[in-house]
């Protein structure tokens, strides 16, 4: 692959690492929204054309109101309404099919221009494997939100969010593999950022049982700043000690998990100190306290749309960063 081959290849893969960001804050909006149970059927081809008219437009919103979510939270909802919640879901999978074709044609054109060598061949392979099960997610996601209770399971959102932050490291994982970017060997850095990677992966899926569960809005009532962000819920909101379904302990677990990755982005920023790596931990610092930043503010002001797709965007970079110094400082990378 020559110099030229490998920087289209490049920009098709930053391409496709751009549209999956926005896949991302788009679901996030979807979420704050209420949206993602507006669109009761899943037609892989059909769905991608919205109703044209009013007719059809009436039958769309028959079939929500077929559903548990109208039933028994959107009971009276006009017809108006349930557009602007239709949109947004609506646009999320339109965006997912735009792509999958993103993704599948160019390969196909590569693939018979004899542009991938075998490695580059398997590892695309697995990025379009990958992107269909995103796609199968999303849907298993939804299907736990049309049964009985009109709200998708915390768990299944969790997953799909997980599979969705994979997909984008692993895109840009081979965006660094195809660039000719300078590696700097260093094996503490490497392991200790590695770790780093796992914990915010950790972070994230509570991330996702807090939007889940709704548990961004159980701010502690009555104490001062301080005490809502750095101490625990009162005992008596404490009904046990279960951390993947209790909201409460969930949050709290989450506001925890934050201060540990902070002082962790501290030591590994620390230890690259006078070394080539220090500047990219450094910027694994500020991205770190921004995140943090934002989640304070997020939690503060009652889970505000703008902030909360702030953070979580700024939670992408922040696995990005990660990620980009796990590769400059991976001995294999040379």
């Amino acid at each position: 692959m020559n110099f030229r081959q490998k920087k289209i290849i490049s920009l098709w893969l930053y391409s496709g690492l751009i549209l999956v960001v926005a896949m991302v804050l788009i679901g996030g909006i979807t979420r704050l929204t209420h949206s993602g149970l507006s669109m009761v059927e899943w037609k892989l081809i059909g769905g991608t054309i919205p109703p044209l008219n009013e007719t059809a437009w009436q039958e769309t919103f028959t079939k929500y109101q077929q559903f548990p979510e109208y039933q028994k939270i959107n009971k009276g909802m006009t017809l108006s309404e349930f557009k602007t919640i239709f949109f947004w879901e609506y646009l999320h999978r339109l965006l997912g099919r735009i792509i999958g074709l993103v993704f599948i044609i160019p390969f196909l054109l590569f693939w018979k221009k004899k542009w991938l060598d075998k490695k580059l061949k398997k590892q695309l392979i697995f990025l379009l494997l990958l992107g269909g099960l995103q796609g199968f997610l999303g849907w298993f996601m939804v299907q736990s939100g049309l049964v009985d209770v009109p709200a998708v399971s915390h768990f299944r959102l969790a997953i799909h969010l997980i599979t969705a932050f994979a997909l984008i490291v692993y895109i840009y994982w081979l965006i660094l593999e195809t660039g000719e970017k300078e590696k700097f060997t260093n094996k503490k850095i490497n392991k200790l950022t590695k770790g780093f990677v796992l914990l915010l992966l950790l972070q994230i899926i509570y991330g996702a049982f807090t939007a889940g569960l709704k548990a961004g809005n159980l701010l502690p009532a009555g104490k001062d700043i301080f005490e809502s962000l750095f101490t625990n819920f009162a005992p008596d909101s404490l009904q046990n000690l279960d951390v993947i379904n209790n909201p409460y302990n969930i949050q709290f677990l989450h506001r925890i998990l934050a201060w540990f990755i902070f002082f962790f982005a501290i030591y590994i920023w620390q230890k690259a100190k006078d070394t080539f790596l220090q500047k990219a931990s450094f910027i694994l610092l500020l991205t770190i306290s921004l995140q943090i930043v934002l989640g304070i503010i997020t939690l503060l002001f009652g889970v505000p749309i703008f902030f909360a797709l702030a953070h979580q965007f700024v939670g992408v970079l922040a696995l990005l960063v990660a990620v980009y110094l796990v590769f400059l400082s991976n001995e294999n990378s040379q």
